[in-house]
């Protein structure tokens, strides 16, 4: 069969993943807040010539290491300094994702889950979502997946627990690149994923007792070579960086955007134990349809002792690391959708498990649930349930996007369309299940999958992304109105900071703004639209509203500068006229 061919398994990966997230990368403007933050911080390396220290709007900024930077320098350097360049780089890396995600499922349960394992990772929401943003999450997720699959490679068959010298270098390596990606957690985390199904796989190859069981599982790892090898790729960075700013972005990284973040809430971020649960069930889409059913089905594998051994370590290894990235974050104080990432190709994996044991009619927990069927129309019902939970998530598009958009993007209410596909797409699944091709709907799941996140990504967030942020305020500003000394009431927007291409300067109050007006020199003022009746009378002649942007997702926006002395009136005059 086609999937046994590693070259035709690679190239449907790249085929599907760059369907999903090339169109429109670089159409739609960079969305607020950490998009254009972190493209105004490659710009301003890029500009200064300054790889080391990462600065945005002339200030020291400590939230990311610079792995991203770098990864975006590559990108602008390329394709010009414009979204497709500084988005080009999370494709490609999330292409590299999708292919590591086939590769480990391949080495733990063979060609077919391997094919699938890459195919969800490619075409789940998240994907979509994180692959075509300029964040360094897709740095960290490739970073950590690549360390993933080399411990598989080291663990993939017999009773081997120990992990050689090169895998330990290879693990090594990747973990100190995610540590330049997103900090501590790039290694503190897989090594814990990696200690604890250690410790599961020799438990179940050679039970012995608490101490000598937990002390042979972590030397296993070789932790020595892994940590000697990730401080060789980070430390001289962080040495350098510490040295030239006296040590405050260490201090502030490790303090404030580590240690606090995971303590407490910050920026509002917050959630329940069951926030991450409930952020899976979206990110995972479509297939988190099943996604009750995946761990039910290892369990029941488990419990009934018919694992093999191939599916022994896939869900071994899938559970140790989805439940150490989820676990972790359900305990910080801090919450956002990207941080479980990470757990997405062993998800994948365990998903990928599921479905092929479902198509070739190996599962049998169903039955359980519906004790009065048999066991394959028992596993029937469990899809045909997924299928209808799927057309009622295309029903919510169709009735939920015209209403966003209505009040948010007017005029693009004919979105709602888009829901028509998931509709459809289980409508042909329920037929082809009922007709026994199940291989067949599981195939028009994955392609209708690929053109729902390409719609979404290269025409939803296209139309909707130039309704926020600052991209459209300054897009019909000729060359000369956008140039001058640019200023914003209260902190500036990130993507402010990005368009126009210079600091921006942050003033207290709409009396700063006056006399920013009044005494700068080709003066550019950016202030809320709510501020402007109060700001209007106070003009100093000769001053407009150079371009207006109405509120929409976040609030609206007004451009104020001078205009030409034969324009005559101030609009503080005309706000006044008598």
């Amino acid at each position: 069969m086609i999937f046994r061919s590693p070259s035709i398994a690679i190239l449907i990966i790249v085929l599907s993943t760059a369907a999903a997230l090339l169109p429109g990368l670089g159409t739609a403007p960079l969305w607020d807040e950490d998009e254009p933050k972190n493209a105004a911080c490659t710009l301003a390396m890029l500009d200064s010539g300054d790889w080391i220290v990462p600065t945005y709007n002339g200030t020291l900024r400590v939230e990311k290491p610079p792995l991203v930077n770098w990864v975006q320098i590559v990108g602008v350097s390329i394709f010009g300094r414009n979204e497709f360049g500084v988005r080009i780089g999370s494709a490609c890396l999330t292409v590299g994702t999708c292919l590591l995600t086939w590769w480990t499922g391949r080495l733990l349960a063979g060609p077919f889950v391997g094919l699938i394992s890459g195919l969800v990772m490619s075409t789940c929401i998240w994907t979509g979502v994180g692959g075509r943003a300029a964040t360094p999450d897709a740095s960290l997720v490739f970073c950590t997946t690549l360390a993933a699959s080399i411990y598989v490679h080291a663990v993939q068959r017999g009773a081997v627990t120990t992990i050689t010298r090169g895998h330990a270098l290879g693990i090594g390596l990747a973990c100190g690149l995610a540590i330049l990606a997103k900090g501590p957690v790039g290694i503190v985390l897989p090594m814990l994923a990696f200690l604890l199904t250690a410790l599961v796989l020799r438990q179940k190859s050679a039970p012995s007792d608490g101490r000598s069981w937990l002390y042979t599982a972590a030397v296993s790892l070789r932790p020595l070579t892994i940590l000697s090898t990730a401080t060789v790729v980070a430390l001289p960075w962080y040495l350098l960086v510490g040295l030239r700013t006296n040590g405050q972005w260490i201090t502030d990284f490790l303090l404030i955007h580590n240690a606090g973040r995971f303590a407490a809430p910050m920026e509002g971020h917050s959630g329940s134990f069951l926030y991450y649960p409930m952020i899976l069930a979206i990110g995972m889409f479509p297939w988190s349809i099943i996604l009750l059913a995946i761990p039910a089905h290892a369990l029941f594998l488990w419990r009934t002792k018919r694992l093999t051994s191939s599916h022994f370590r896939a869900i071994t290894f899938a559970g140790c690391w989805a439940l150490v990235w989820v676990g972790t974050f359900s305990l910080a104080g801090t919450k956002l959708p990207g941080y479980i990432w990470p757990a997405y190709p062993a998800i994948s994996i365990a998903t990928a498990l599921y479905v092929v044991d479902w198509i070739s009619g190996r599962t049998g927990w169903e039955k359980v649930v519906f004790r009065n069927m048999t066991a394959d129309k028992a596993a029937s019902m469990v899809m045909h349930i997924g299928w209808l939970s799927l057309a009622i998530v295309g029903v919510c598009f169709i009735g939920g996007l015209p209403v966003i958009s209505r009040q948010f993007a007017p005029e693009n209410e004919w979105l709602g369309l888009l829901g028509l596909l998931p509709v459809l797409t289980a409508a042909a699944c329920f037929i082809l299940q009922s007709r026994g091709k199940r291989g067949l709907a599981i195939s028009a799941l994955i392609s209708s999958s690929v053109l729902f996140l390409a719609l979404l990504g290269g025409v939803a967030a296209v139309r909707l992304a130039h309704h926020q942020g600052a991209a459209s305020l300054l897009a019909e500003l000729s060359s000369e109105e956008r140039a001058g000394a640019w200023a914003s009431v209260k902190t500036p927007r990130p993507s402010l900071v990005f368009y126009t291409g210079k600091p921006v300067k942050k003033l207290a109050d709409i009396h700063a703004g006056v006399r920013h007006l009044r005494d700068t020199s080709f003066a550019r003022l950016v202030v809320r639209s709510d501020d402007l009746p109060v700001i209007l009378p106070l003009l100093p002649p000769g001053f407009e509203i150079l371009n207006e942007k109405p509120r929409s997702f976040d609030s609206g926006l007004a451009v104020i500068g001078k205009i030409p002395p034969e324009n005559t009136r101030s609009l503080a005059q005309i706000a006044n006229p008598y």
